[in-house]
């Protein structure tokens, strides 16, 4: 069977700009793209013609990119702006390579690419996403105030009030709205793209909690085991979880302002998956822990709803000895 022969395609096929330069930097070829960019013909852009399309504030840098490569015989790539036939600037990639003629250096064979496209999409890109940075910001320090100003007027509120029951809730309310407010913070500060360790996060999440409670005698014990990074929407709702741990531990598990210690661990269990405990040597929980009810254990009745949406599960164990939660998660 006769296969049909081919020539190979020239260089005035290809689809980007060629050039070609002999060792003594002068250009003896360019491409048809070349001359349909630059609107010249072959003998006006032969030579050093070429140079003057090149933008006078690059066309110093991109000299000295030439020489260095031709002084080292290296390969180079340089980026600059060269004049279109209509007047216009336009953004080029250009890559050379040197060449050889029986063992013997001839200079160099190259390639420019528009890439005016990309740089404006880049740049475009880069404005949307400084002013989309620009927004969080001012949206999370309006958060941040409004958080404060309620936390204030629970705690004004709660001054005023003759209730001590009522009183107490509202002084809970305003602590609450406190540790979520740093908690938020922090998650702000760790970027949504980045991801979070959760050891740390969660460290520093319990010691918050305990220190706004203002209760003393306390010990917090803190041990992390393997590292964890997972998206700011799970770990923030992690630390939620562990916020409503600590203050539960703190306000409840010893009463009379007893001393005590509550302890932190976060470790992995086996492969794919971590785990959080938090317990107290304190006096346990009431017979239904679920139930906020009279003793205002608030925090462990959104804590299950809380792991259900972080894709974890919660287990809570109590006795004479004490209370421990443990979360269960997968990770990556």
């Amino acid at each position: 069977m006769d296969v049909e022969r081919r020539q190979p395609p020239t260089a005035d096929e290809a689809p980007v700009m060629v050039w070609r330069a002999g060792a003594g930097r002068s250009v003896d070829y360019v491409n048809q793209a070349w001359l349909d960019f630059t609107g010249k013909s072959f003998r006006e852009e032969t030579g050093l013609a070429w140079t003057r399309h090149v933008h006078p504030e690059d066309l110093a840098r991109l000299l000295s990119v030439y020489a260095e490569a031709y002084a080292e015989r290296r390969e180079f790539s340089s980026e600059y702006r060269l004049q279109r036939h209509d007047g216009a600037w336009r953004w080029m990639l250009d890559r050379g390579r040197p060449c050889y003629e029986n063992g013997v250096f001839a200079g160099y064979v190259g390639s420019c690419t528009d890439t005016s496209d990309m740089k404006a999409a880049l740049e475009e890109r880069q404005r949307s996403v400084a002013q989309q940075e620009h927004l969080l910001l001012e949206l999370n320090h309006r958060v941040k105030n409004n958080a404060q100003a309620t936390a204030s007027f629970l705690t004004l509120q709660a001054n005023r009030a003759t209730d001590p029951g009522v009183a107490l809730a509202l002084r809970r309310a305003a602590t609450r709205v406190m540790l979520s407010t740093l908690i938020q913070d922090r998650m702000f500060r760790a970027g949504a793209e980045d991801g979070v360790e959760i050891g740390e996060e969660l460290e520093a999440v319990a010691r918050s909690a305990l220190e706004i409670t203002g209760r003393t005698g306390l010990t917090l014990e803190v041990s992390r085991n393997g590292s964890f990074v997972l998206p700011v929407s799970r770990a923030s709702l992690l630390a939620l979880i562990v916020n409503e741990l600590m203050v539960n531990a703190a306000v409840h598990a010893f009463p009379q302002s007893r001393e005590g210690r509550v302890r932190l661990a976060v470790r992995n269990p086996e492969p794919g998956f971590a785990e959080v405990v938090v317990e107290d040597n304190g006096v346990g929980l009431p017979e239904a822990p679920d139930q906020p009810a009279a003793e205002g254990r608030l925090g462990l009745h959104l804590a299950p709803r809380l792991a259900q949406q972080a894709q974890a599960t919660l287990q809570l164990h109590s006795d004479g000895a004490g209370t421990r939660a443990t979360l269960r998660f997968p990770v990556g």
